[in-house]
């Protein structure tokens, strides 16, 4: 208590005195709205934030190829208004500090790393402003707006998108949103589904793929085959536009292509397909209800049990693309009746693209091809939200789903964890069956954009275009996660608890010491030493080997990543490996972000740093030797 009654007497008094003095300015700014110039800016220019002064020296060994520390806070020794030396314990709220830090590197030069976290998951903060101790900084001026890494990219190349914003936002919360609409449909939600219990191949129907939607098709093929899980039948509707015979777009489906997708997602025998190996992570796709987390009211807009799933295969925004566009995605509107939704087809259902689906990339089609196998991956992320929506909302959280970027990265991490079972090669961007780091100058997968785009945020979910930067962030921490605290059983975890945003995260980490904060810190080390296989645990993306988890007998293999055998292409410049800052940024950092910052080149001896750093904001250091690639 001492320590902050000291901080109270130096530094809260000078402010409480600048603001006095300026009092008159902003009364006179108040009531002159032609000045240009607002009270609320005035306010933000005399409201700084206090940081206390601090201190932290280390050294590390340069002969070793690199070293890495997490500092925390408790190592600090920070300095009160009388000059006295304090360590905050574990209990004590963490201040905002300005942080004199001084490396020794003996016996070899090193390049040296800052590594900046953000460690709130949704608060964003400001970038620390690294200079030389004679240039010291002691309070900064609150940014009066602006959020930081926001702006939307733009990708180049064709790209595979899974889902559509839009629907990511119903799935995670319908039932608050149909309870909103309309009351009257809870007196008709008795009323039973109008529908055939089974579908017959041959048989037609108009679909309903939104509120003002419909595509006539046909049920191409039905199969039921003992599961696991018990019987499970497959329905394979092909929209009729999109049929071989009489249809109109530019690719067209026929009866082998739809064979070739049932045997991808379901077929005879056990552990041979989809649909096996992604419930044994996850469990059931739909089931009882009499047991869930719902109000009977809530219940009563669902579906009854059924064991049937349905695919649609149709011209997904009636592009014609086959070159990109949405591949595929799963809409629980489905899951409810008409009497709740009326443009629900009352099923467990998928809508994938027939167009890519059809596309060839050679003179004859075949499901290995390109579009193909990104579909076939595809199904594989699209299950995991079918299976999360009732495992999550219907189960465990009274109707109220995970946040998007939970979800996606569960997905995410899905298709990585089945592509060596599937042979289709996942969003690592390396041959399926390749256990190594693979190739240099890669430009395949999520990960070259996420080279480019490292310091943006996790827990943000990025509409638009942007949403393949958040498919490249949050595959990014899922394959690390998954490569360093279970595998496939730590995202079963997540997705089997009650928590809907970070904390199942936190929740999956059980028995570890991690907390969110900690292991976005841990990725950001690894990002920065991928290139090395002998990393201490927890800091391992590449072990130049397969990391294999197993749940009930089956083995889910990842394969090793290398973030500098990727190479990114952005607006007339070849970019290889994680992007390194050489300048701080004046904006806002976003939440649950890292940053990766170049403080030094070929170091040896001692040099000194003033670090100011906002209370939720840590400081990690690298030590290596050279990149094997340039900074840009």
């Amino acid at each position: 208590m001492k320590f902050f009654r000291s901080i109270l007497t130096t530094k809260i008094i000078r402010l409480i005195l600048a603001l006095f003095i300026a009092s008159p300015f902003l009364l006179q700014a108040g009531c002159n709205d032609e000045a240009g110039t607002s009270p609320k800016s005035l306010l933000a220019l005399y409201n700084p934030i206090i940081y206390v002064d601090g201190s932290l020296n280390d050294a590390f060994d340069g002969s070793l190829e690199y070293s890495l520390t997490l500092y925390e806070p408790t190592q600090y020794s920070l300095t009160d208004g009388d000059n006295n030396q304090y360590l905050l314990s574990a209990d004590d709220p963490v201040p905002n500090v300005n942080l004199q830090y001084s490396l020794t590197i003996n016996d070899s030069p090193k390049d040296v790393y800052f590594i900046f976290t953000n460690t709130s998951p949704y608060s964003k903060s400001s970038y620390p402003a690294v200079t030389d101790p004679e240039q010291s900084i002691y309070q900064d001026i609150i940014p009066e707006s602006g959020d930081g890494n926001t702006q939307t990219p733009v990708p180049g190349g064709a790209a595979g998108i899974r889902g559509k914003p839009e629907i990511s936002e119903f799935n995670r919360n319908p039932f608050a949103l149909l309870n909103s609409i309309n009351p009257v449909t809870l007196l008709l939600s008795i009323v039973p589904p109008d529908r055939p219990l089974y579908d017959a191949e041959g048989s037609g129907s108009a679909l309903r793929i939104d509120k003002y939607t419909t595509v006539n098709a046909t049920c191409r093929e039905v199969r039921t085959v003992e599961t696991a899980l018990g019987a499970k039948t497959l329905n394979i509707w092909v929209a009729d536009n999109c049929w071989y015979s009489g249809g109109t777009t530019t690719n067209k489906i026929n009866q082998d292509m739809v064979t070739d997708l049932a045997d991808q997602f379901i077929k005879t025998d056990l552990n041979n397909d989809i649909y096996d190996w992604v419930s044994n992570i996850y469990g059931e796709e739909w089931g009882p209800l009499t047991d869930s987390s719902l109000s009977e009211r809530d219940r009563n807009k669902l579906i009854d049990v059924t064991n049937e799933i349905t695919i649609l295969l149709y011209d997904i925004d009636n592009d014609n693309s086959q070159n990109g566009g949405v591949l595929g995605y799963f809409w629980a509107k489905d899951n409810f009746k008409k009497t709740a939704i009326s443009y629900s087809n009352e099923r467990i259902m998928f809508y994938l693209d027939a167009v890519l689906f059809a596309t060839k990339s050679g003179g004859i089609w075949n499901i290995t091809d390109k579009w193909p196998s990104d579909i076939v991956s595809t199904l594989a992320h699209e299950f995991q939200h079918m299976i999360h929506f009732y495992q999550k909302n219907v189960m465990r959280t009274g109707g109220e789903g995970t946040e998007i970027w939970i979800d996606e990265m569960c997905s995410l991490a899905t298709e990585d964890l089945v592509a060596q079972l599937i042979e289709v090669n996942g969003p690592r961007g390396v041959d399926y069956d390749t256990a190594t780091a693979g190739p240099d100058n890669n430009m395949n997968g999520r990960l070259p954009l996420f080279n480019y785009f490292n310091t943006f945020s996790v827990t943000s979910w990025y509409s638009g275009a942007g949403v393949l930067l958040g498919y490249s962030l949050n595959y990014a921490l899922g394959s690390y996660l998954a490569r360093n605290y279970g595998g496939a059983g730590f995202f079963q975890n997540v997705m089997h608890n009650d928590s809907t945003d970070y904390a199942a995260i936190e929740y999956a980490l059980s028995g570890t010491g991690e907390s969110f904060g900690t292991v976005l810190r841990k990725w950001g080390v690894t990002n920065i030493l991928s290139d090395k296989t002998d990393t201490p645990e927890t800091f391992r993306y590449n072990i130049n080997d397969w990391a294999t988890s197993t749940i009930s007998g089956i083995d889910y293999d990842l394969g090793s990543i290398n973030l500098y055998n990727y190479r990114y292409w952005y607006e007339g410049s070849y970019y290889d490996g994680p992007v390194i800052q050489t300048s701080i940024p004046s904006e806002t950092m976003p939440p649950a972000s890292n940053f990766y910052y170049l403080a030094a080149k070929n170091l040896i001896g001692t040099k000194s740093w003033v670090i100011p750093m906002r209370s939720n904001v840590r400081l990690s250091v690298v030590a290596r030797d050279q990149l094997p690639v340039s900074v840009p």
